[in-house]
């Protein structure tokens, strides 16, 4: 089937040349064309603007009487029909996977040796094997830690909404709420960007892109980021740090009724299992501090 497709297509381009092809099969033609332009992925950094490389085509071609959009994708698709690989490509298509938590942290191992640590109420996209030259995969929603296996030859690349995080090998963790999106590093070194802004984190660094704004920030308190470990010590942290791990490991909200409550610290041992009402009888042992809870919010009062 994959011979008939690509021989045809092949047809339909020797006779557009030689100005032999119907009215329906330039139409035909012409859609597949615009369709090629429209859903092909193309990754802005390695190469370039996706119109500006259309653009360069087409002044090339210097025919402008003629459909822009077939004659931008034409000279690719060409060059693909003459490899052989357009149709071939399409019939070995990588299976995508997704994973959506609940109420809970999960983990899995990707195809490279990749581990990630998913937090409850977080959904995430992956191939169930790699290919091509950059490993790429996508956090749809939630937060994630990422334990990157290295290798130099094949950049791992997350996708969250807006912002793509690029890495050889390191861990972080990695964030998209409403409205906004942030990459936290641990080890390593990684690369931020979007469409016109780019940013180089360290460990203790994190960046975070709100309002159409990328901005990098550095940390003196990484205790949050360990969230994903069976057991957690938090040793003189905030309440708002205990609530933001809480919400990634149980998948609950904090609504305070006074907003210093978050300022109060404490120290706090977190066991593999604990159901999160013996956490919260802890911290109100400790602190004092009321819970009521409504579904997956809980609100907190003096």
């Amino acid at each position: 089937m994959a011979r008939k497709e690509k021989h045809y297509l092949k047809q339909l381009a020797e006779k557009s040349r030689s100005k032999e092809i119907t009215e329906a099969e330039d139409r035909l033609l012409n859609n597949f064309m615009r369709h090629e332009y429209d859903h092909a992925e193309w990754d802005t950094s390695q190469m370039g603007s996706k119109e500006k490389v259309a653009s360069d085509i087409y002044s090339k071609i210097k025919r402008p009487s003629v459909n822009y959009y077939r004659y931008a994708a034409a000279a690719a698709i060409a060059i693909l029909v003459g490899l052989g690989v357009l149709f071939s490509a399409n019939q070995q298509q990588v299976k995508e996977l997704t994973v959506t938590t609940a109420a809970t942290v999960d983990s899995l191992r990707l195809d490279d040796g990749t581990v990630v640590y998913l937090a409850a109420n977080t959904s995430f996209k992956y191939p169930e094997h790699f290919t091509g030259k950059i490993r790429a995969v996508s956090l749809l929603k939630g937060n994630a830690f990422f334990k990157v296996a290295k290798d130099k030859a094949h950049p791992f690349i997350i996708t969250s909404e807006e912002i793509k995080t690029k890495v050889l090998g390191t861990s972080f963790h990695v964030s998209l709420e409403k409205g906004s999106a942030s990459v936290t590093v641990v080890t390593g070194h990684v690369c931020v960007y979007t469409n016109n802004q780019k940013t180089f984190l360290k460990p203790n660094e994190n960046a975070i892109y709100a309002n159409s704004k990328l901005e990098k920030h550095k940390l003196k308190d990484m205790a949050l980021y360990g969230w994903y470990k069976q057991d957690v010590q938090l040793n003189d942290v905030s309440l708002e740090h205990v609530f933001t791990l809480l919400k990634f490991k149980y998948g609950v909200n904090f609504e305070p009724k006074d907003q210093q409550i978050l300022a109060t610290r404490m120290t706090l041992y977190m066991k593999d299992g604990l159901p999160l009402q013996k956490i919260l009888d802890q911290i109100n042992y400790i602190t004092h501090l009321k819970f009521k809870r409504y579904g997956d919010q809980i609100t907190v009062s003096n």
